[in-house]
């Protein structure tokens, strides 16, 4: 007998998915919020919701549509990958989507694929997954074992910082790119120097610091970042990396960016652009949502199988949150405002003002001195270059 369900998914489609004239990304979650930590802070907790991932018909339907949708011109596609912990989807799942990336991706097109992890799953058969297909990876880690493993513990409130440092170890080994990832809250402001230098003994040559989100398990256990918390933390880093000479050795993300921003107009964060709304999410049921931090109606897109991509994209950037973000009053004659653009619209308080505010302007202040001296443009960053780079001179 003739399975009519299956014939259907395999007919081409009669009209092409059209192209979105904006670049955009869309953060997935294949395994929803299951994890096998249980954070204190988490943004996502998964609580009760049960385990459901995402079936091989849509994620198919996904990755063809994603990379059908991008924009005409547009030389490499980035797939990110994020949870919960996405390393529970399982490796053969990860194989599929690389399959199918293949499948899918024109002449000329580079594939390229990220992935958020606490680490703690991290065995050889991944990091050859990793190594082999040139994923980037985001290890997620509290910043020293002691911070960790209140912080950070496992489902029964086992330690977690030994099996996180053996997954980089891992990675070192393989030669995997990745990048650390500390999450920022008012237990670690006065702690910024020794967190510093912990992570550098592990290793890491890219780290990057991210404020809490005021939402999940955070609010129900009272976990708090405060604006001065947030500045003392940031340029207690900065004062590190410089003592350290750090420079050309390990790349703080926070900075880099800022000072790329500085001189391209461009930011390479939707938290620090002038407009947001392009970096969507997916869950594993096809529910498309405008921001990470938005899981709400009010951001809601509706489902990947209901509309284009195109049309939820153009949906998401005509949404008020990424609309007025850094047309906010107070930012218009803030002298940083070049860099940070008002910050996340997930951070702003009731009365429409970003909590972090004051930190934002004492770390920007702090980090931008050195390139102030230097013009806006490709001339300036030449001049810069020539000054700095390259040299023991820690700006």
């Amino acid at each position: 007998m003739l399975n009519i369900a299956a014939l259907r998914q395999q007919q081409i489609p009669l009209a092409a998915e059209p192209r979105s004239p904006v670049p955009f990304h869309i953060l997935m979650k294949p395994i929803g919020p299951a994890c096998n930590l249980a954070c204190r802070y988490c943004y996502y907790p998964q609580d009760e919701t049960s385990v459901n991932k995402m079936d091989d018909a849509r994620l198919e339907q996904f990755i063809r549509r994603y990379i059908a949708a991008q924009p005409a011109g547009a030389r490499e596609i980035n797939f990110v990958w994020q949870g919960g912990e996405p390393l529970l989807a399982g490796l053969s799942f990860y194989k599929k989507a690389l399959a199918l990336q293949a499948r899918y991706a024109p002449d000329g097109v580079t594939i390229s694929n990220s992935l958020q992890t606490n680490g703690t799953l991290i065995n050889d058969p991944w990091c050859r997954l990793f190594r082999e297909h040139g994923f980037i990876i985001g290890l997620s880690l509290e910043g020293n074992e002691a911070l960790q493993d209140y912080h950070r513990p496992d489902k029964r409130g086992r330690s977690t910082w030994s099996a996180a440092l053996r997954g980089i170890d891992l990675l070192h080994q393989h030669q995997v790119d990745f990048n650390l990832l500390v999450v920022v809250h008012n237990e670690m402001a006065a702690h910024a120097a020794a967190i510093y230098d912990r992570l550098v003994s592990l290793g890491a040559r890219y780290l990057q610091f991210q404020p809490l989100m005021s939402e999940g398990a955070a609010l129900r256990e009272g976990y708090q970042l405060s604006a001065d918390n947030w500045g003392r933390f940031m340029v207690g880093i900065w004062r590190q990396w410089r003592k350290r000479c750090d420079r050309g050795r390990v790349f703080v993300i926070n900075i880099e960016q800022a000072w790329a921003q500085y001189f391209t107009h461009t930011s390479g964060s939707c938290v620090h652009s002038a407009r947001c709304g392009s970096n969507l999410v997916m869950e594993p049921d096809g529910q498309l949502y405008a921001c990470d931090h938005l899981i709400n109606a009010e951001h809601r897109l509706g489902r990947l199988d209901e509309q284009t991509l195109a049309a939820a994209v153009d949906a998401s950037v005509q949404l008020p949150f990424g609309q007025q973000k850094s047309l906010r009053r107070e930012c218009q004659t803030c002298s940083v405002k070049m860099v940070c653009q008002g910050g996340c619209p997930a951070h702003l308080n009731a009365a429409g003002n970003n909590r972090l505010c004051g930190g934002y302007y004492r770390f920007f202040s702090d980090i931008l001195a050195p390139v102030r001296p230097f013009s806006r443009d490709l001339n300036g960053l030449k001049a810069w270059r020539a000054a700095f780079v390259g040299t023991a001179h820690t700006a």
